[in-house]
């Protein structure tokens, strides 16, 4: 609202510009990772330190600008994190920042909340695979290997049926961040460029 020369207050609306994915997709290199970093900063900042994830990482909710940043819009289905639930990821996060791969299957295996055996075994590899951003650095993060997680996770939603009762399912919150995961990072892969993740978590998680 501001005040019009007439001294009546008027109503404006200023439109937010910015390129869509496709758009961005095709340009330079540099200008792409840029964009990833920003992404990677808005999603798990939002969740580790905020304690906030927007379970609604689509692509047509990005405005891509020329200076690296990005636009967020549609937050209709933010949720916050129980307090449990973000220590233990948090826990984890920090293991894998720490690249420590013996603290990192413990976080695993707490924030699954599983049962020793198999299952637990699949599970917690599976999780490792997914922070393979963190792990390895500058890192790519590309079709194939979304397409990958996909397939593990159905893998192994497929063996604990099969084991029926004997084997723990991942937790519903686990299972909704996943969800998560796939579509943030198959915006990542659609931007294609090698992005040092780990100093860019670095930065706000210490």
């Amino acid at each position: 609202v501001v005040r019009g020369r007439s001294g009546r207050r008027v109503l404006t609306t200023e439109f937010v510009r910015g390129m869509t994915l496709d758009e961005a997709a095709a340009r330079a290199e540099d200008l792409r990772r840029r964009w990833a970093e920003t992404l990677w900063r808005f999603v798990f900042k939002g969740t580790l330190v905020g304690r906030m994830f927007n379970a609604d990482p689509h692509p047509g909710n990005y405005l891509l600008r020329e200076d690296g940043g990005i636009t967020f819009l549609d937050f209709g289905c933010v949720q916050q994190i129980p307090e449990g639930n973000h220590a233990r990821a948090k826990a984890l996060h920090l293991a894998a920042l720490d690249r420590d791969e013996g603290r990192f299957r413990e976080a695993a295996r707490a924030l699954l909340e599983s049962r020793p055996g198999t299952h637990e075994d699949s599970a917690v590899a599976y999780t490792r695979s997914c922070f393979e951003p963190l792990f390895v650095s500058p890192y790519r993060v590309t079709r194939p290997y979304v397409a990958g997680l996909v397939t593990g996770m159905r893998d192994i939603g497929k063996a604990a049926f099969k084991r029926g009762s004997n084997a723990t399912a991942l937790p519903a919150g686990m299972v909704f961040m996943n969800r998560l995961q796939f579509g943030f990072y198959s915006v990542l892969a659609r931007l294609d460029a090698a992005v040092d993740y780990h100093a860019v978590e670095r930065s706000f998680l210490g």
